[in-house]
């Protein structure tokens, strides 16, 4: 993984990542968090305590980028399975 992956890509606790409205269960793994100025992260939950942050978008956005990285869920797991959770 490039630096610029890793830092396009951070890792953050579940409990950072679960500020604001959070959706979690429409899509197993992919965890959606709108503010109320219509703002959305989109992160993969990796481990119980880990999400990582593939995506940012607003409203208008949103939908194309949750579809996109809904089909991308596995590969990202994938990718990370073999880390121990680091944050708490």
């Amino acid at each position: 993984m490039s630096k610029a992956e890793a830092y396009e890509t951070p890792i953050m606790s579940l409990e950072e990542f679960n500020v604001g409205l959070l959706e979690k269960d429409r899509i197993p793994g992919l965890l959606i968090r709108s503010d109320e100025q219509g703002f959305y992260n989109i992160g993969v939950q990796i481990n119980d305590q880990e999400v990582v942050k593939v995506a940012s978008a607003m409203e208008d956005d949103a939908m194309y980028k949750i579809q996109f990285w809904a089909a991308k869920v596995d590969q990202i797991k994938d990718q990370y399975k073999e880390r121990q959770p680091q944050l708490k």
